[in-house]
């Protein structure tokens, strides 16, 4: 009789235990539910990553010939040739093209011609300007709107100018690594980061990724594979891809957690107010999906390969991949629309406002950068 008592003690006990953590989840219990794995940061960093955000005071800037750069691109200019439905050509020529962005109601990315590079601005009536010639290769380029600057990576060094040109800034110079990727709000930046004399195709976990804030470089993630992608609108919260096989993950712009919202996706990738938008990468039916920020609740826009995309105001554009890719638009709970069959391979999508920017080049090398 007292084991049966016992027993029954147990149960009731048991039940009410249940009872109370389904009316009480813990925080663990509501990212499983959201789909996001949500695992605090540990206080202190391997000396492998610290070595990675070693930074040593930057040398002056060295430019190019800036002169010699617009005499160059000058008779690039042209209203001319062959365009998208719906579009006007303001470059065309043989000109290497890419990072294209969108600054306002102009065009920002780089162009390389004759062995020389530069940061170039356009108007949508085609005019040019040179915002900085470059003696190295960019490698990542981002808009901090706030700022008015377009800032880049060279390297292991982050730079920055005004958008209406002039003295060029270095914020940070990595002694021990290289820049994959980054994102600028209100002179805040992140950066990922690999080391800079390791396999760039490397499946350990061996980058990172970290904010810069003035003079100031804070690890947010560490122990990345092959971090990239990196996005943030200056909320409190930085998303970005790593991983092999990749996913997406959300990390707190303290460092104090890192969460991996979406298991398999890949580049191109959006941030929206509400939602974060990226390819999925299976190959038997890749996709683009939209989520919501802390993860859970997914929603495929359309069953295809996107090669390039851009958001706005919850609208997605994305180019297709391969032969004769089209440009679609969806939007939520719609079937995509085509827009244009386009010429050639798609090199940038860029849009916001009322101005979307494509980069094209056809078969014999030919860029044409147009704008609708």
């Amino acid at each position: 009789m007292r084991f049966l008592v016992t027993g029954l003690v147990l149960i009731a006990a048991g039940i009410g235990v249940t009872e109370y953590v389904r009316r009480h989840p813990s925080e663990s219990s509501k990212a499983a539910k959201s789909g996001a794995k949500k695992v605090a940061n540990a206080p202190v960093a391997p000396p492998t990553m610290t070595a990675l955000i070693e930074t040593a005071a930057p040398p002056a800037d060295i430019a190019g010939d800036a002169a010699a750069v617009s005499a160059s691109l000058g008779s690039l200019v042209t209203t001319t040739g062959d365009a998208v439905a719906g579009f006007t050509p303001v470059l065309r020529g043989q000109v290497k093209a890419r990072e294209l962005r969108v600054a306002g109601d102009d065009a920002v990315l780089v162009l390389e011609r004759d062995g020389k590079s530069a940061l170039v601005k356009l108007s949508p009536s085609g005019a040019v300007t040179v915002l900085s010639a470059r003696t190295t290769n960019v490698a990542a380029l981002t808009i901090d709107a706030d700022a008015r600057r377009v800032v880049w990576a060279e390297g292991g060094q982050v730079k920055s100018v005004a958008l209406t040109g002039g003295e060029v800034t270095t914020h940070v110079s990595f002694v021990r690594a290289l820049v994959t990727s980054l994102a600028a709000h209100a002179k805040k930046l992140v950066v990922s980061l690999v080391p800079r004399d390791g396999d760039p195709f490397s499946t350990e976990p061996n980058g990172a990724v970290a904010v810069v804030s003035g003079a100031d470089v804070t690890l947010i993630a560490t122990e990345q594979i092959r971090p990239r992608e990196v996005v943030f609108d200056g909320a409190a919260e930085v998303f970005f891809v790593a991983g092999y096989p990749s996913g997406l993950t959300r990390a707190s712009l303290d460092g104090s957690f890192t969460a991996r919202i979406a298991e398999r996706a890949d580049g191109p990738i959006a941030l929206e107010a509400d939602a974060i938008t990226y390819r999925f990468p299976q190959a038997s039916a890749p996709e683009l999906r939209r989520g919501a920020r802390a993860g859970g609740a997914v929603k495929p826009l359309a069953r295809v390969d996107a090669e390039w995309l851009a958001v706005n105001q919850g609208v997605a554009r994305y180019t297709t991949t391969g032969i004769a890719p089209r440009l679609y638009e969806a939007r939520p709970d719609t079937e995509p629309t085509e827009l244009a069959a386009i010429k050639g391979v798609v090199k940038g999508l860029a849009w916001a406002g009322a101005r979307a920017w494509l980069l094209t080049t056809d078969d014999d090398g030919v860029v044409t950068l147009q704008v609708q």
